[in-house]
């Protein structure tokens, strides 16, 4: 059986963060050097960031201090979105872009092409070590983009150092506020050590032999590692791009009995036809979860604390067993 072919996900090269246009590279070793941005009185940074996760926590450290526009609307699956007219106004308009990096943001190099400029592009992955993606099969390497993990932020220490990273990019920029970046940084941190150490004591609920996730497609990879899963299969092994054959789906309802997995999770962002279609032919719970988006108002994870409470919880009830 192809268990690795089951474990891709579609990745790009990271992009490289320069305060000229960027070019894609694998891992930047540091943050860009940034000058400081003249500000007229009452003005803020312009900032924009990517996706719905990476603006939430840009917004926690740069408070008031800035004035955010996020890309991606909520729901929007980072791997394949498209910018709008409205996008590209407003990174032309900003004094700094926050960027996941890793290639999550496969339409960041067009967008940054089309617009123009010197705009300074922060990667705030730099410092994460990145996790490799399984070899792809060699009839599934035109599928493949790239040899990283993106979805660092399911290990919640890795958000950590997004904050760092953020908080040193925004100082850089706007050194007069660089106090209050410092101190919302500071508050922030504190809360994500307290989800970090919730969610360890969560899954300790879960019995060893259950902790194995089937999902959409992999974004799992750095949530197993930190805390005790194996991500065994999921539905779109490479990419959400990417159709699974017949074989595939045939494969991975296999590795479902074979592991007596009780449920499968589909991601909010990606369509769930064909993991309610492997639910219902393996007789398994189909669970929703919030992996690459945010979720909308009233669902509980409209922030990347919420996000993570309800998305283990979730994954938590679902295998934990009677």
């Amino acid at each position: 059986m192809r268990c690795n072919a089951l474990l891709l996900v579609g990745v790009a090269l990271l992009v490289l963060a320069s305060c000229a246009r960027p070019a894609p590279s694998a891992t930047p070793e540091a943050l860009p050097t940034l000058q400081p941005v003249s500000l007229g009185p009452g003005e803020r940074l312009r900032v924009v960031a990517t996706t719905t996760i990476v603006g939430d926590v840009v917004a926690r450290v740069g408070g008031d201090g800035i004035q955010l526009t996020v890309l991606l609307p909520v729901g929007a699956d980072p791997h394949t979105y498209e910018p709008t007219p409205a996008d590209l106004t407003a990174v032309a308009g900003a004094h700094v872009l926050f960027i996941n990096g890793l290639g999550l943001e496969g339409f960041l190099e067009r967008t940054l092409r089309n617009v123009g400029g010197d705009l300074p592009v922060v990667p705030v992955s730099v410092g994460i070590p990145p996790r490799p993606l399984e070899e792809a099969e060699e009839e599934e390497e035109e599928h493949s983009h790239g040899e990283y993990d993106p979805h660092v932020w399911l290990d919640v220490r890795n958000v950590m150092v997004w904050v760092e990273n953020i908080r040193q990019a925004l100082s850089g920029l706007d050194p007069t506020r660089a106090d209050r970046y410092a101190a919302n940084a500071a508050a922030y941190r504190k809360e994500l050590e307290a989800l970090d150490a919730w969610i360890l004591e969560q899954v300790a609920q879960v019995p060893p032999q259950n902790r194995k996730l089937v999902t959409n497609h992999p974004v799992f990879g750095y949530f197993a590692d930190r805390y005790g899963f194996e991500q065994v299969a999921a539905v779109y092994p490479v990419s959400p791009g990417a159709e699974p054959s017949a074989r595939e789906i045939a494969e991975l309802e296999e590795v479902i009995r074979q592991f007596g997995v009780p449920a499968v999770f589909a991601e909010t962002t990606v369509n769930p036809k064909l993991a309610e279609q492997v639910a219902r032919d393996t007789g398994v719970r189909l669970v929703t979860l919030y992996t690459d988006s945010l979720g909308e108002p009233g669902s509980g994870a409209e922030t990347y604390i919420g996000m993570m409470q309800t998305s283990v919880r979730a994954i938590v009830d679902a295998l934990k067993g009677p």
